[in-house]
Formats: structure tokens, sequence, C-alpha cells
């Protein structure tokens, strides 16, 4: 069943944003509130300061629940990610006995805890498994097989898995402020979902979200996810190489960078320049333009190389007929786009806002609220034991709803 009202929290390494939202049939989904707030205890995604993320995560939730009918918040959809976040493909089979009999909702069920069964490190654990195909008898591409007639269902699922320390502070801190995890989410999957339609999820596309401290990377293929990752680097090491090399503080450098500049230095010109005030100094010292984008021309650089490995590593680069998408602030600088056209050769890239929601703002920042909002609302198709579900771990959805519309 479809909750009237679904809460969200998505957890970046420089802010945390919640979000709350209701599915509505005449306008689909409706934003009800929105709010963040700067935190810097959730770094690479794992909670490096347990107390002031719950703070920060109670404040956001208390501010949206403001704006709510009381008691409308219930437990939380969430957000994960981070480099000790790994993606895996399973596979599962069943013999439907006797042969030839109708497949059901229980076949379905049993063949994807069967492709789950993999053997994990003690310290890992299991965060989602995503349904990506099934085959009855041997024919690909089946995505609901419940009802039909076969003498083998099989299935192919992704897998995500992460550091079990590192979700239990998470579900710690969300804890601390009286809160439960209703579902944990894959970011990069969430970003996806956030700016992407059911037309380039199925022809094939990568998209890449450039928050503050990660730079999560998703590929989707055939309406499906087909690979993810999470790189340890985003805009705000863009913002520390500018305070370095400049002599600046953060503020100042951020104040340059969002204000002057560029992803890629050859476009500015050289008579260009721009002030800087540097740490210590009475007055401005003038710089040119061009050596202040050659600064972030580099790092971006190395942000798009990374992706582009990241692509190659998945086998799926001649798959991708849409292209790649950029989102998330640090895809927001000028040039951006050219740069990871130039590195990421033969994919037309282009930069994309979250998709738009009734009372949502305009921001490439919440690409991945709205896309955890998404997912809690639009793909419904929700498997759990028949004796019922225990908690998040035992929830499986697909992405076959979202992209079909059914």
């Amino acid at each position: 069943m479809k909750p009237e009202i679904v809460t969200v929290l998505d957890l970046g390494s420089t802010k945390v944003t919640c979000l709350a939202a209701t599915a509505d049939t005449q306008e689909g989904i409706q934003v009800l509130a929105v709010e963040s707030t700067p935190c810097r205890a959730i770094q690479r995604g794992s909670v490096t300061d347990l107390d002031e993320a719950a703070r920060a995560i109670d404040s956001v939730v208390r501010r949206v629940a403001q704006a709510l009918p009381p008691d409308s918040i219930g437990n939380l959809v969430v957000g994960v990610g981070g480099s000790h976040i790994e993606g895996l493909n399973g596979q599962g089979m069943k013999p439907i006995v006797p042969r030839g009999r109708h497949i059901t909702y229980q076949d379905v069920l049993e063949v994807i805890n069967h492709s789950r069964a993999i053997v994990l490190p003690p310290d890992r654990e299991q965060i989602q498994a995503l349904p990506r195909e099934f085959r009855v008898d041997g024919e690909r591409g089946v995505r609901n097989a419940i009802g039909m007639s076969g003498a083998k269902l099989e299935v192919e699922t992704y897998v995500v898995t992460g550091q079990t320390t590192a979700i239990q502070n998470i579900e710690r801190a969300i804890s601390m402020g009286g809160r439960k995890v209703d579902q944990l989410v894959l970011q990069p999957l969430a970003s996806g979902i956030g700016v992407l339609t059911p037309e380039e999820m199925e022809l094939g596309v990568v998209v890449v979200d450039i928050g503050g401290g990660l730079t999560n990377i998703a590929i989707f293929s055939k309406g499906s996810l087909a690979f993810s990752a999470s790189l340890p680097i985003g805009s705000r090491y863009v913002t520390s190489d500018l305070s370095n090399l400049l002599k600046t503080t953060p503020e100042e450098a951020e104040r340059l960078k969002t204000t002057y500049g560029c992803s890629l230095a050859k476009v500015v010109a050289e008579r260009e320049s721009v002030d800087v005030q540097q740490i210590g100094q009475p007055v401005p010292r003038p710089l040119q333009r061009r050596v202040l984008c050659e600064i972030i021309e580099s790092r971006m650089r190395e942000i798009a190389t990374m992706v582009r490995q990241q692509v190659e590593k998945s086998g799926l680069q001649a798959m991708l007929p849409a292209g790649v998408v950029l989102t998330g602030g640090g895809a927001l600088l000028p040039a951006t786009e050219k740069l990871f056209e130039e590195t990421l050769k033969h994919q037309k890239v282009r930069t994309v806002e979250p998709i738009p929601l009734s009372g949502l703002p305009t921001s490439a920042g919440l690409a991945t609220a709205v896309g955890l909002a998404r997912f809690a609302l639009e793909c419904y198709d929700e498997l759990s034991p028949a004796s019922g579900v225990q908690g998040w771990r035992d929830k499986v959805r697909s992405l076959f709803s979202l992209v079909t519309g059914k």
C-alpha cells in the first residue's frame, strides 16, 4: 500500500535535507515541505560525530513537521552512500512444481530471496536488493512473472551492501531524535530517479551527482539500475584547493568559485582579473581569472576522469544512448558539461535539475531527496514475507512500476 505521506532524509557531506511528500492522483507527487540544515558530521557516507549528526537530523525533521498536520511523520526513508557502499549482481533460480503451473507471488519472493543468499564478510550487510530482470524458462526481459506459466523462474538482482558499523551509526543518529528507518535507499539510485525519465532509464544513461563531499554515479539500462559507485570527492574540494593555493578563507574561496569560477580555463579571456582577499592582507590582490579557473579545472577534471574510469569499469560504455546526465551543486559551474564531454569521449553530456514536482523549489541540490520521494511513492510493488515485514532489511522493491507507470 502506498503511504499517504512519506518523509525522506538525504544525508549529505555538507547538509542534511528532509522532504515530506504525498501522492496526488491529479498532480502526481506533491511536496508538502522541504528543509535543509548545514552539517559536517557525516563524511563520505559515514557518521563522524554522532551527537552533531543527531542534532542536525532532529532539527531538520522538526522543521518539516511544523508544516504538516500533527503526527504526520512516521518512519524515514533515508538515502545512504559513500565509499563503504558496494553493489553486485545476484542470481536466483527456482523450479516451478508442478511444471507449467502459474507463478505465484510466493514464487517471486522465494527466487528473489535466493538471489540475495550471498556470503558477505562479517563486517558487511545488505541494504537493498533491486530485481533487474526475471526469466521464465529462459525467456529474458520479464518484469512481472506473477501469473505466467513455466517450469523454471530465474531473477537477476542488483544487491547493495554496506559496512555494518556505518549503517548502525546512521540508524543510531536517527533514533536519538525519536525516529526510525523505514528503508535505506542507495543515494546514486535516488539521484537517478530524481532526474531521469522512464525513457532514459530504458535506453541507458549515466547519472553523475556532484555533491559537496561525494560524487555519486549510477548507470541505468533497460529500466533498472545496472551499476553504481560513490567517489570520495566533490565540489567542496574545489573550494579547499582555492583556499589553500590562494591563501584565503574558505568563505572567500567559495565566493570566488561561485562568482567567477569556470571548469574550463581556456574559455576565459586572459585579460580578465578578479580581486582576492587573502588572509592577513589589508587590501584585495588582483588575480588573473584564468589562473583561478585553472585551479578549479584541475580538480573538476580529476572528478571527470574518475567518472570515466567507473563507466569503463562497468563495461556498459557502449550501451548508453541517452548519454551522461550531470546534477548536484557541483555541476552548476560554467563549462562543466564541456569538460565532461572532453573527458568522457563519445558521450553527450547535459546538466539537469530534479524532475519538477508540485510545491518543489528549483534546486539541483535536491535531486537525491526528490528521488527518495519518488522511490517511496512510485516504486510501490513491494515484496515482503507473508508473515509481514520485520524491518527495512526485509523489503524489496523494483523500479518496474516507476518505469512502466503501472
